[in-house]
């Protein structure tokens, strides 16, 4: 995956509703680009890169045709999304509140949809 593409997605996921920081991590495990402070960022880096690695490891045991791509973690107060792709590792952590209400709309707007189809 080159360059832009993967700063392209960070910028889309970065915007999206609810999204508390975004965190691109290179192959070699480092933050290339972050909207946090450089002391969450390196934690965040730090524990994320060694759950990636055992989920891919699950994967490739459980099914090895296949290959992580996305892991998503739910607290009380947040949502932390680590997608994959090739070198690269996206981290989004999102405010669960945001986020549930963004879900609600979309669902209902979808719904509104396709009652006005039929």
């Amino acid at each position: 995956m080159g360059s832009y593409p993967v700063q392209a997605t960070f910028d889309r996921l970065a915007q999206l509703p609810g999204v508390l920081a975004a965190i691109l991590i290179d192959g070699k495990g480092l933050p290339v680009r972050s909207t946090l402070n450089d002391t969450d960022t390196m934690r965040y880096a730090n524990k994320m890169q060694p759950l990636v690695t055992m989920a891919r490891s699950m994967v490739q045991e459980m099914e090895p045709t296949d290959q992580l791509t996305y892991v998503r973690l739910r607290t009380r107060k947040q949502e932390v999304m680590v997608a994959t792709e090739n070198q690269h590792t996206i981290i989004i952590i999102q405010d669960n509140k945001v986020l549930d209400e963004s879900r609600r709309n979309s669902i209902a707007q979808q719904q509104r949809a396709s009652m006005s189809k039929k």
